[in-house]
């Protein structure tokens, strides 16, 4: 028994290793267009030079950290690492990566078994490999990373893992904030996560002809996905703070409002932020419920995080196994 936290860090250390490896083809792909290098490009459209450049600078930056952060997961210190580093990037990828894991191919394989057009061969921007390279990488990468950091949080945070629900130590001081901040946090979530089954499921509701034109059924599985990670994301948040499903070890409802919150955030369209404007109105009440949620989810967890690592609080919340 006593080697397997040493296997289990090894196997950490292994997949943290091979995410890396596997952020170098998009990083690398994402470096040649912003060096002005349009390989895999066939036309910008009306896209200016300056847009693309910064699309992909962000893009670059956002993947260049995913990568610094499995090299942390590799190292003897990562473990020493303070948490909030670790953990809101890893929460903001777990989001954006999951639904892609997922959409990406589902939708594909029924773009294939159905014999719809493949919106990668017809693109008119980019070349049918780059989306091989680009969405091939991120799902080999979400993969391995999502698994390493697994392991990591058992290694760090087993004990509170494996605690039940009931038996979590109430905040001192900051359970009321949490609570409300919840309460309307999962208000969100469910508006989002019912709009977005909606459109999963086929109802065009607040889509204009433009976008019905656009969709296919990688759209069409992502919206699935992100309906139900909101819904499960708002369950496993109402689990937490207002100590239901006490027979429950944490690790369940933590891992729903993890990835669930994680997802409507990934998705809520911050990341449109200068490009076109949402195709619709509802879309963008849809997108601006996300991104609430999301920070209000951010906010209890940062009271939750400062409550479990402060001095009182210490013993109850171990950083070994």
């Amino acid at each position: 028994m006593r080697d397997h936290p040493e296997r289990r860090a090894r196997g950490r250390r292994l997949l943290a290793r091979l995410a890396v490896v596997a952020c170098l083809p998009y990083l690398t792909l994402k470096l040649l267009w912003i060096a002005g290098v349009d390989v895999g490009v066939k036309d910008l459209g009306s896209l200016s030079r300056g847009q693309w450049i910064a699309a992909n600078a962000v893009t670059f930056g956002m993947d260049g950290i995913a990568a610094l952060i499995a090299h942390v997961l590799t190292r003897p210190h990562g473990r020493r690492v303070r948490a909030w580093l670790v953990l809101f990037p890893m929460w903001v990828a777990t989001g954006m990566l999951v639904t892609l894991m997922i959409a990406v191919p589902v939708g594909l394989g029924v773009i294939a078994a159905t014999g719809a057009p493949n919106p990668a061969t017809s693109n008119t921007m980019l070349r049918p490999w780059v989306f091989g390279v680009v969405y091939g990488g991120l799902i080999a990468e979400g993969l391995v990373l999502l698994s390493a950091f697994a392991l990591y949080a058992g290694e760090r945070w087993g004990r509170l893992l494996r605690t039940r629900v009931r038996d979590l130590t109430d905040p001192a001081g900051t359970q009321g904030m949490q609570r409300v901040l919840t309460a309307l946090a999962v208000g969100f979530l469910v508006l989002a996560g019912v709009l977005r089954l909606a459109w999963g499921l086929g109802a065009d509701v607040g889509m204009n002809a433009q976008w019905i034109a656009r969709r296919n059924a990688v759209g069409r599985t992502g919206d699935l996905v992100h309906g139900l990670a909101a819904l499960a994301g708002a369950a496993g948040m109402s689990a937490l703070v207002f100590r239901r499903w006490g027979a429950v070890r944490v690790r369940v409802p933590l891992a729903m409002a993890w990835t669930g919150v994680g997802v409507a955030f990934g998705s809520s369209g911050w990341m449109d932020v200068g490009r076109s404007p949402a195709t619709s109105a509802l879309l963008g009440v849809g997108n601006t419920a996300d991104l609430i949620a999301g920070l209000l989810t951010f906010c209890v967890g940062c009271f939750a995080l400062t409550e479990l690592t402060s001095g009182k609080d210490r013993t109850a919340t171990p950083t070994g196994t």
